[in-house]
């Protein structure tokens, strides 16, 4: 009997973390959603171009 209230037990407490970890992900995906909504659309920034004088790059003009 006590390995069955054990069993029981571990059972509630995987279908309790289980929801939780579904919930924080459900979470972290809408973060992630917004960031990459107010994220640049071109995705990368400013296109880097090679300076020949000085061998650095630099933000395209």
């Amino acid at each position: 009997m006590t390995e069955l209230i054990g069993v029981a037990a571990l059972a509630v407490g995987g279908y309790w973390i289980v929801r939780r970890v579904k919930r924080k992900m459900a979470e972290v995906e809408a973060q992630i959603s917004r960031a990459a909504a107010k994220a640049d659309p071109n995705g990368r920034g400013p296109k880097l171009v090679l300076d020949p004088d000085t061998g650095k790059y630099r933000p395209q003009a």
